[in-house]
């Protein structure tokens, strides 16, 4: 991959993943609503934000540019996240147009949930995403439609969806697979 959409790009996953992907010389376009002044989302924006890899867009922008996942490798949503489960909400409702752009530009999508498994502190979770838990993901790999990655206190599922072979239903349903998994093993 070359260049990249990130949705949630400050979020606990995406924050991780854009790390990774900037080290590894991979264009990311990081999509998130504009840091507030003096948080943590602006502590990781200044962070990334001069690399000459990584581009910020405003969520709202993002939503309505084709033209942004046309010249995009992959797209890659954080979905369900265990530290803001007010987000899961609003991130569920955005994901159809997502799904439908891609699906018109045939870019690939790839879905992220993550859970904890005990009450460790953010910081203490954050310090687990590093090579060792990137190394584990085969984002190339599209043959995977679904693969779990587990660090010692979180537990990851991709769900990889090719839209050059896939027509919407088939995504939707894939996305459907990929909640009914996160459902059933996350908080059942």
């Amino acid at each position: 991959m070359k260049k990249v959409i990130l949705f949630d790009a400050f979020s606990f996953v995406g924050y991780g993943l854009c790390c990774r992907m900037i080290d590894k010389e991979i264009h990311v376009i990081g999509v998130d609503a504009p840091p507030k002044e003096n948080s943590p989302e602006e502590d990781k924006m200044l962070r990334i934000g001069r690399n000459a890899f990584f581009e910020f867009i405003e969520s709202a922008k993002a939503i309505g540019n084709e033209n942004m996942f046309m010249q995009s490798d992959a797209v890659i949503y954080p979905w369900y996240n265990p530290m803001t489960s007010e987000r899961n909400e609003k991130k569920g409702e955005s994901l159809q147009s997502v799904l439908e752009y891609c699906n018109d530009t045939k870019t690939k999508l790839i879905l992220i949930s993550a859970h904890t498994f005990s009450r460790n502190t953010k910081h203490e979770l954050e310090d687990e995403l590093d090579d060792n838990w990137y190394a584990k993901i085969k984002m190339n790999n599209s043959l995977c439609e679904h693969q779990k990655v587990r660090t010692k206190n979180i537990e990851f599922l991709f769900t990889f969806i090719d839209f050059s072979n896939k027509e919407l239903k088939e995504a939707i349903n894939k996305k459907n697979d990929h909640e009914e998994w996160i459902f059933q093993n996350f908080y059942g």
